[in-house]
């Protein structure tokens, strides 16, 4: 065999060697999904309490405008009827809860108030201190807006039968509320109302336990 043609035949053989040694570096099939993401956060509650800002009279003031306060000054007299609704809001965003209300009468049995009875239960009494539980559960968390709830009580009324000399005796006085929550989740009606009557009478027990809403 001539020496061109054996060098012709070793060029293919080579040839032959690398397709072969090419072919087995072909990939599998494969294929990646998009991430799946979740995201935990916390839930949270947030309330507030206010009250109409009353005038010198004790007349709540009304119209475009009027302010709502966490305080007001009141002047009493004989008969008078004044102007007092603290009215508890759950802000939007919270999480579903039980909504309380701590009244501390300062004041004599010559005053009264409208309790709103309805929507306020009560749970707890000692030391001049009621404890209230709203009626029904407030959930606000896919609220577009923020939950006001009934005030405890509009007025307050003055007795008729209140003398000069009562008004100097009994000098000044306060009226004070003050609101807590509670969740709902994993907590039941009974155990949120001990909680409550805790927070405000840490000597106390319920005297009821009402269903809730």
């Amino acid at each position: 065999m001539r020496k061109s043609q054996k060098l012709m035949i070793t060029c293919l053989m080579l040839a032959v060697i690398a397709v072969l040694t090419v072919a087995p570096t072909l990939s599998w099939l494969s294929s990646t999904s998009q991430p799946v993401v979740n995201t935990f956060a916390g839930g949270a509650i947030s309330i507030k309490l206010d009250e109409a800002l009353v005038d010198t009279e004790g007349k709540a003031i009304e119209g475009e405008g009027a302010q709502r306060v966490t305080a007001n000054s009141y002047k009493y007299v004989a008969g008078a009827v004044l102007d007092k609704d603290p009215t508890p809001t759950v802000l939007k965003g919270s999480e579903e809860c039980y909504v309380f209300l701590c009244v501390e009468n300062g004041l004599t049995d010559q005053f009264t108030m409208n309790y709103n009875t309805q929507s306020w239960l009560k749970v707890a009494e000692a030391d001049g201190k009621t404890v209230y539980v709203y009626s029904t559960r407030v959930d606000a968390s896919d609220a577009e807006s923020d939950v006001v709830l009934q005030p405890i009580f509009t007025t307050v009324t003055v007795s008729n039968e209140l003398t000069a000399e009562d008004i100097e005796a009994l000098g000044e006085r306060t009226l004070s509320v003050t609101a807590y929550a509670v969740q709902t989740q994993a907590i039941t009606t009974q155990a949120a109302i001990d909680l409550a009557v805790e927070q405000f009478l840490p000597d106390g027990t319920a005297s009821d336990y009402p269903a809730i809403g």
